[in-house]
């Protein structure tokens, strides 16, 4: 496990017998994810707009830990065919401030390969400014990373099985 200073990561590596174009097409397929997520945790999206940097989504999530919730996320990158990159915003307590704000940025970077595509996944939680002892401690205690690697992993095998479904 990272400091609480470095934050938290993960990634997930897949190779896809399918072209970036159709593996894109589902990752692209934001209010797709809610079938895509290996996790279980994201039951439904919602997309305010078109597919572009700066567009904005809510997500219904279930974390045993917490329940459920709504996320606010905002699109930060959309390179098509390569790269989809988000950040989610777990809702604040009451008595939190922004400076107590979770960050959890998502990415896929797609990359073509011999025929087919790599395709990795990446988790990245940030410190936030206030209570990083709190989500170290919940990070620990629950072991998220574990959790959130075996979701990346199940949702890497949900894509690769779409996508050649696709391609084939």
């Amino acid at each position: 496990m990272p400091s609480v200073a470095s934050g938290w990561e993960a990634s997930e590596s897949i190779r896809v017998e399918a072209s970036p174009e159709d593996v894109w097409a589902i990752v692209a397929d934001i209010e797709g994810h809610s079938a895509l997520a290996g996790s279980g945790e994201v039951l439904a999206i919602r997309l305010s707009g078109p597919l572009a940097a700066g567009t904005t989504f809510e997500g219904d999530i279930r974390v045993d830990e917490f329940g459920s919730f709504v996320s606010r996320c905002v699109v930060e990158d959309v390179t098509e065919p390569t790269r989809l990159a988000w950040v989610s915003y777990p809702p604040l307590d009451d008595d939190e401030i922004d400076d107590h704000q979770i960050e959890v940025h998502w990415s896929f970077d797609l990359t073509p390969a011999d025929g087919g595509t790599e395709v990795e996944h990446r988790f990245f939680v940030p410190p936030p400014k206030l209570g990083a002892e709190e989500l170290a401690e919940f990070m620990e205690r629950t072991d998220r990373i574990t959790t959130v690697r075996a979701g990346m992993r199940q949702t890497l095998a949900n894509l690769k099985r779409a996508a050649e479904g696709v391609s084939r």
